[in-house]
């Protein structure tokens, strides 16, 4: 039974009370506890006798056997604990048991007198700090001095404030208040006092911990500070949530272009993005892209869902017959519930390119999932933190610096400059060992894929893989959702509400104006009923913005449309043809109806004088789809690749055919109100669907 006493009142026989408020139960079962082994021989067995006499005392023994059992009377055990034990300490609990440690010093010490200093010594200025902020002069400084401590720095101030600021604003203060012409501390000592100073300001810092940790750490340290150990972190389902992420790849690269004299010559790239989506549960990776911009872009963020929702395929590797584990591979191709499976959670950085309305409309769209980003007043996550995404973040760690990262290369930058060693020059190696961007994509792809069949010590050792297959036996796991094999394939779409122009009064063919090019059609050749109406102009391959499929605001398909000259002969992207008419504007490139602008690209990047100009972002953008048509022809040479399907979705995706297209002869434009509506005249339009419109076109050009 615990021991307690009502202090105040008379316990037991001839006890002596306590000076307390009456009617206060003391129970020394509930006093802190201390570790009694840290202390010393001396004060363990002198700290164990007193805690002993006031167990005795609250079980009422005389001051007799106290005093024969532990060598101490009972007035003073009463004194240990009235003056110690029932002190309430700065963590604002009572002392207990902690007052009976030997030598802990329970009120802090207080100087009485005016320090008087010994020349050359120093000696008896203990307490001067104290006295100082007690004297009449300066009773208002002490909190001038906390205040200015933890003041948040401000303006072009750093954010970690120098202790010399500080203690030059406390000397100008004193000699403010006369003390300096008086002759006091700290201007009578030969370091004016400046230890005393610092361990003040410690003190003031060590006090307000979260002040501090906000003024010499900043936001981020801020945040980790408030964040937990992880033991309290929520477990989720399979394909609960993901993390998405963007990491600047650490290397030196070229490419090889052809030389106008014959051969190739290399040419150094601008910087390289990696785009990965990573499963929570299993630490497995769904899909990534590799994007060859300067900045990521919305683009890139929607390919890289777009390929963790398609299935996967091994690549021919070049470098090496064995580069792809037994058991390498992506859950898209392990399990065919896998593939196309949806998540409940998209976590992201909160980049642009992350949380664009584009994004965040096709994403919810396709995967009917919830984006968890900083913009959100409720979310827990923040730009830039490494801790709200710790998964991708550790992926990016072990991609840069695990057994076979990219980091091991002699032509990485690693992560900062003193990690290289040596005179090691990673863009000499790169021109000496001309390691291509096609290299990159193979490797990037055997690294990701080993990844997923390596043990995790946060698995318990299993595989990502194996993991995944765990958690979907289990009795109680979860339905997995699929996406529409449609909607995936239209991910990259891009559309746009245009007026149809031309027509009679300007004599012109009927076209759209829409991103950077004319488009136009035979079949709108002789509609001129349509001429003024508004329709959706949608690119559905975004590796070929040559063809664009119109609809109207009903929902209804008219026609497909080719781009005029000079966007109608080789396949290019948005981006290219974006980046075209920027270099077009600076007179870079000279673009007339009769030429070919990609190929005036591609002339613009392989004859940069002296090679000392990086290549164009843009080339790097032709060169994938480039090579990516030509693997398509090469797999599939009886179809035409150039559909409404996308002929990349096609190849690496296996998704299925796009939506079948009515005929344009049954859409007219019906006038009411001087309002233009279209409407479907067919009735049967939806009981006897048309073949899609293949529409035929010459090859590109390769080299």
């Amino acid at each position: 039974m615990p021991k307690k006493a009502r202090i105040g009142s008379t316990a037991w026989a001839g006890q002596i009370q306590l000076n307390i408020q009456a009617g206060e139960l003391v129970d020394p079962s509930t006093w802190s506890q201390i570790d009694e082994d840290a202390l010393t021989e001396e004060r363990r067995e002198l700290f164990l006798r007193r805690k002993k006499a006031v167990l005795d005392y609250f079980d009422g023994a005389s001051a007799q056997e106290i005093k024969q059992r532990w060598g101490m009377g009972r007035s003073q055990v009463y004194r240990l604990i009235s003056e110690r034990c029932l002190k309430t300490a700065r963590d604002g609990h009572l002392f207990g048991w902690r007052g009976l440690i030997p030598h802990m010093r329970i009120t802090p010490w207080t100087r009485q007198t005016t320090p008087e200093i010994i020349e050359g010594s120093g000696a008896g200025s203990a307490g001067s700090l104290q006295w100082l902020f007690s004297s009449p002069q300066n009773r208002t400084l002490e909190q001038k001095f906390r205040e200015r401590i933890l003041k948040t720095p401000t303006g072009l101030e750093g954010t970690r404030r120098s202790k010399q600021v500080l203690l030059r604003w406390f000397y100008s203060k004193l000699q403010e208040n006369g003390v300096e012409l008086r002759g006091e501390w700290p201007f009578n000592t030969a370091a004016r006092g400046y230890t005393t100073i610092c361990k003040f300001i410690n003190k003031v810092l060590n006090e307000n911990a979260k002040k501090s940790i906000a003024i010499l750490g900043g936001q981020n340290a801020q945040k980790k500070s408030r964040a937990g150990d992880g033991t309290k972190r929520p477990i989720f389902n399979l394909f609960h949530r993901v993390e998405c992420d963007a990491h600047k790849l650490d290397l030196r690269m070229v490419v090889m272009v052809p030389s106008p004299h014959g051969g190739y010559q290399p040419r150094k790239i601008h910087r390289l993005w990696v785009i990965v989506i990573i499963e929570v549960s299993t630490r497995a990776v769904l899909g990534y892209y590799l994007s060859m911009r300067r900045e990521v872009g919305a683009e890139d963020v929607l390919r890289a869902v777009r390929n963790a929702l398609g299935k996967w395929c091994r690549r021919t590797i070049s470098f090496g017959e064995f580069a792809y584990s037994a058991e390498a591979n992506f859950p898209s191709a392990v399990d065919p519930d896998f593939l196309g499976a949806c998540w409940e959670e998209f976590s992201v950085d909160g980049a642009l390119a992350n949380t664009c309305a584009r994004v965040e409309k096709r994403i919810k769209e396709t995967v009917d999932c919830k984006i968890i980003k900083p913009q959100d007043q409720d979310s827990f996550s923040s730009r830039r933190s490494l801790d709200d995404r710790p998964f991708i973040e550790t992926f990016f760690r072990t991609l840069a610096g695990g057994g076979s990262g990219l980091h091991n290369l002699s032509n990485s930058t690693k992560s900062k400059p003193a990690d290289l060693k040596g005179d090691c020059d990673p863009a000499k190696k790169a021109f000496e060992l001309q390691f291509q961007v096609e290299y990159l994509n193979e490797l990037l792809d055997v690294i990701i894929a080993n990844y997923n069949a390596t043990p995790h010590h946060g698995l318990g050792y299993r595989t990502p893989l194996a993991q995944m297959k765990f958690l979907k036996s289990r009795k109680n796991s979860c339905c997995i959702r699929k996406a529409d094999s449609r909607q995936v394939a239209r991910l990259g779409a891009t559309r746009k509400l245009c007026k149809l122009l031309g027509g009679k009064n300007s004599g012109r063919r009927p076209h759209f104006h829409f991103k950077n090019a004319q488009y136009s059609s035979e079949d709108l050749a002789h509609r001129l009923d349509l001429v003024g109406g508004n329709f959706w102009l949608t690119i559905e391959n975004e590796d070929d913005a040559r063809w664009a499929t119109v609809s109207t605001q009903e929902g209804l398909h008219v026609c497909t449309v080719r781009a005029a000259p000079p966007w109608h002969q080789t396949p290019h992207s948005l981006y290219v043809r974006s980046a075209i008419r920027a270099l077009a504007s600076e007179r870079f490139l000279h673009l007339t109806s009769s030429n070919d602008a990609v190929d005036e690209l591609i002339k613009y990047s392989e004859n940069q004088r002296d090679n000392k100009l990086p290549v164009h972002p843009a080339y790097l953008e032709t060169r994938r789809i480039l090579q990516a048509y030509s693997e398509n022809i090469a797999i599939n040479p009886s179809i035409d690749p150039i559909s409404l399907n996308s002929y990349t979705q096609q190849s690496s995706n296996g998704l299925e055919d796009a939506c079948e297209i009515p005929e344009i002869h049954d859409i007219k434009i019906v006038t009411k109100n001087n309002k233009k509506t279209v409407k479907n005249t067919n009735p049967h339009i939806a009981d006897a669907p048309k073949k899609p419109v293949l529409l035929t076109m010459r090859k590109a050009k390769t080299w």
